[in-house]
């Protein structure tokens, strides 16, 4: 018979059903003249490669001690020249940030069982067993990737509530009502106030002594209570008009990250810029592309658009809210260091198998005294 498209088509569709393809339990048959079972033609797995998008966030493993403590170096306020030399032999203490520690986050386990005159029973030579057993053992190594991965991504959203928390006015120490108000008592470095005049959240650089005599303008004026500048509220990118202000918020926070600046970090403390450390981009997934799409791509110039650092997609903050779509930070502001790691067996002789457990432990740190940018998708107002 001669052969027609169309008649070709219903015949592939009635020999090519979906009762043959992929299904998930296995008949067994003996469409043989022997009888005898017929016998499985390929076994086979497509391996998966399991990557940490964030590892330039890895820190050095640790081989002794688990907790981490950060410390930072106030910067020297000039002095008069004094010829007499009558201060000279007064001391000069450095002053320093309140200290920061991390504490481990303790051990996880991966467990898997290998049993013996197992898997033998199911495969056909040496070849097909032993992609199995290696599966097995990769398992557990990929499992502790995505481990870590998810902890960087975790660690980041505690990034963003941290800055959260700093720039939230019922959080301060002292709410000063006019920007001109007393400030009464002794009051120690880091302390967070808000001041109504400004709305505006300030940090403690510099101890303000009991009776100093000190109001909040004042405070501002002479350098003891530093503005806060960790969030910007700038749409989450969807066209080339949000796409467009979105860059030039990061532009514009390169610069000042690349100068000398003050409020963009916990610790409010002067930074200097840094080029050789270079600066991370971290956007949840769907900025970059809507940013190709809609902005560079009707771009005349788009040298004009490109983005000042390394960038990093990823598919959450952890279990930070939505709202906060992207982070630019000093690439050291963030470490996971693994302080231990070991695999560890033990057979079962009775049952006949043999027990692995991958033992991993780490600490996250988060830097005080690096400079970080948060974006959030602005608030919809009521009115």
């Amino acid at each position: 018979m001669k052969l027609s498209l169309t008649q070709l088509k219903a015949v592939v569709a009635l020999y090519v059903t979906s009762n043959k393809i992929s299904v998930d339990s296995f008949t067994a048959t003996r469409d043989n003249s022997v009888n005898l079972l017929d016998t499985l033609g390929k076994i086979y797995t497509n391996w998966q490669n399991y990557n940490d998008k964030l590892d330039i966030f890895d820190g050095e493993d640790l081989s002794f001690g688990k907790t981490i403590e950060e410390w930072a170096q106030d910067l020297i306020l000039p002095e008069d020249f004094d010829a007499t030399g009558a201060t000279t032999m007064a001391p000069h203490e450095s002053t320093y940030r309140p200290v920061s520690f991390s504490y481990t986050l303790g051990k996880k386990t991966i467990p898997q069982t290998i049993r013996n005159n197992d898997i033998e029973r199911a495969v056909h030579n040496i070849g097909q067993f032993e992609d199995i057993i290696t599966g097995k053992t990769k398992a557990m190594y990929d499992s502790e990737t995505l481990l870590r991965y998810q902890i960087k991504r975790q660690a980041l959203g505690v990034l963003i509530d941290r800055c959260i928390y700093a720039m939230t006015s019922t959080n301060a120490d002292v709410t000063l009502a006019t920007e001109g108000a007393s400030i009464s008592g002794a009051h120690s470095v880091n302390e967070l106030f808000y001041v109504t005049a400004t709305t505006s959240m300030y940090i403690l650089v510099k101890p303000i002594a009991s009776g100093a005599g000190l109001t909040g303008t004042t405070a501002i004026a002479n350098g003891y209570l530093v503005k806060l500048d960790l969030i910007k509220e700038v749409a989450k990118p969807a066209d080339s008009t949000t796409g467009e202000d979105f860059i030039e918020a990061v532009l514009a926070d390169e610069e000042i990250a690349s100068d000398v600046s003050e409020g963009h970090s916990l610790n409010g403390n002067t930074l200097g810029g840094n080029p050789e450390a270079g600066l991370v981009l971290v956007t949840l997934q769907g900025v970059i592309p809507a940013l190709k799409v809609k902005t560079y791509a009707g771009a005349f110039n788009r040298e004009d658009l490109a983005l000042p650092a390394e960038i990093k997609t990823i598919p959450d903050f952890g279990n930070a809210s939505t709202d906060y779509y992207a982070v630019l930070v000093d690439r050291r502001i963030m470490r996971v260091h693994n302080t231990y790691r070991a695999v560890r067996t033990n057979e079962n002789g009775q049952g006949d198998f043999l027990n692995m457990f991958y033992h991993t432990e780490n600490t996250a740190h988060i830097s005080r005294n690096c400079f970080v940018r948060v974006y959030k998708i602005p608030a919809v107002s009521n009115s």
